[in-house]
């Protein structure tokens, strides 16, 4: 019952939260880890979490609810970027995060290996939010998007391996290398495969409903079965979220379903990354301070391992200096390294990492999250452009509106002379915002023109395929 009412008050404060950052234009995620610690620095009872309720629990939303709304064709241009940086990223940055704290601090090196691998994983929540708001280029939000996807799995699978190892008292890195591998490529077969037999399910059903609580099951039982065949649950579970919404969404649900799935998904990672933010704070409550030295040689790790990583990968794929610094500066980190943190209990040293954890959470979301967006609005911020995409927005909303209108009609649901007199109001307005589109600046209507392009050619693309497999 205790448990029950302290999980309703941290809901409440969420949700005042939510409603104060309307106000105050301070991204949710930041104000969240503010009014945390404040919490946690009350008095307020800790939640006792154990790993397997913290992986089980929160992990899988968390990552299937990313991978769904991740544009596949988007991932696979710049997947050469993304992979390096999500995968060789991980392991330099774990190995050169680990080194650093070794030497500085003293810390086992298979301790600070640990600590490395949990504090890789990137949360672009804040940055994407900014992003939306200044219409940053949509290549650079899909790298950080992309690479938080992808180095969630990588981080997990290597953590997991090395507090396996540790537990076990022995490190062995070739060993851990080859299972690193075999549990990554066998996560994603897991993943693939359900993810594939669900899409083809959900085809035969129309209940959204229904829908939705397959995908629930979905995120949960791809989890669950590659782990239980010790592969990545992890990976697992971003490769069926990656089908379901690349393929699911699009060929075997109905519009509205989508709008569910979308609300609901959207929901449940609010709850989870509300709950995992205010723990921050009521979980450390004064360890913060007590670790301030180890902190702050961890935050200047995470830094110098971040640039080395990022700004050589950028350079090669000749990514402008702007680019290069958004994508080192935008590497927040989030809810997946707290709940790694919240899930060590029978480790030494414990104590220190999960402090060093909290203190570099809190440094990259406050510090880092609001001194970006002062460069990306400096940097990046088109007006002509978000005065066209707020136009081009109107406009599909009004054709949609046509379209929808036509349907209700043919349907029987409206009489035909009332929907007249609508359908002459949204021609109207139409045929208006089509005059300001033709206005639109050269470099937006060639850019337009190539997402045109490559849209048709998509299309082309799958009539083949589909003619193919019909013989």
């Amino acid at each position: 019952m205790e448990l029950l009412v302290e999980f309703i008050v941290l809901l409440l404060i969420a949700c005042g939260v939510g409603v104060a950052v309307k106000y105050i234009r301070l991204p949710y995620t930041i104000a969240l880890v503010l009014v945390g610690l404040f919490v946690g620095l009350s008095g307020f009872p800790q939640i006792p979490l154990t790993r397997e309720l913290v992986f089980l629990l929160f992990l899988p939303p968390l990552l299937f609810e990313s991978a769904l709304n991740m544009d596949l064709s988007h991932l696979r241009e710049n997947f050469k970027t993304i992979g390096i940086l999500a995968v060789l990223g991980v392991l330099a940055s774990t190995v050169l995060i680990g080194l650093i704290l070794h030497k500085l601090l003293g810390i086992p090196l298979e301790v600070a290996l640990l600590f490395g691998a949990m504090i890789s994983p990137t949360d672009p929540v804040s940055v994407l939010a900014t992003f939306k708001a200044l219409n940053a280029p949509k290549r650079l939000a899909v790298i950080l998007e992309g690479e938080s996807i992808l180095n969630d799995g990588t981080a997990v699978v290597l953590f997991g391996i090395i507090y396996e190892m540790i537990t076990h008292g022995k490190l062995d890195i070739l060993h851990g290398f080859t299972e690193f591998v075999i549990v990554c490529l066998g996560g994603a077969i897991i993943g693939f495969a359900l993810g594939y037999l669900t899409y083809r399910i959900l085809a035969f059903i129309d209940d959204h409903l229904i829908e939705i609580s397959i995908t629930l099951i979905l995120a949960y039982s791809s989890f669950l079965l590659a782990e239980y065949l010790h592969l990545s649950g992890v990976i697992a579970v971003v490769c069926a979220g990656l089908i379901i919404g690349n393929y699911g969404k699009l060929f075997s649900m109905s519009p509205s379903t989508r709008i569910v799935l979308t609300d609901f998904w959207s929901f449940v990672v609010f709850v989870i990354n509300s709950i995992v933010f205010l723990l921050i704070g009521i979980d450390t409550q004064l360890g913060v301070f007590r670790h301030l030295n180890a902190i702050a040689v961890a935050i200047v790790a995470v830094l110098v391992a971040r640039a080395l990583v990022v700004y050589p990968t950028l350079a090669v794929f000749k990514f402008p200096n702007s680019w290069r610094f958004v994508v080192f500066w935008g590497g927040l980190r989030g809810a997946i390294p707290v709940a790694l943190a919240l899930s060590l209990s029978d480790i030494l040293y414990s104590d220190t990492l999960s402090s060093m954890v909290f203190g570099v959470v809190l440094f990259s979301l406050v510090f880092q999250g609001l001194t970006l967006e002062l460069f990306v609005k400096r940097a990046f911020r088109d007006v002509k452009k978000e005065e066209f995409e707020r136009t081009l927005g109107r406009y599909l909303a009004l054709k949609h509106a046509e379209l929808e209108l036509r349907k209700l009609v043919d349907s029987g649901e409206v009489v035909e002379s009332i929907a007249k007199s609508i359908e002459e109001k949204l021609k109207e307005e139409i045929e208006q915002i089509k005059l300001k589109l033709d206005k639109m600046d050269e470099n937006l209507r060639d850019e337009m023109k190539k997402k045109v392009l490559k849209e048709i050619l998509n299309a082309e693309k799958y009539a083949i395929r589909l003619a193919l497999a019909k013989g």
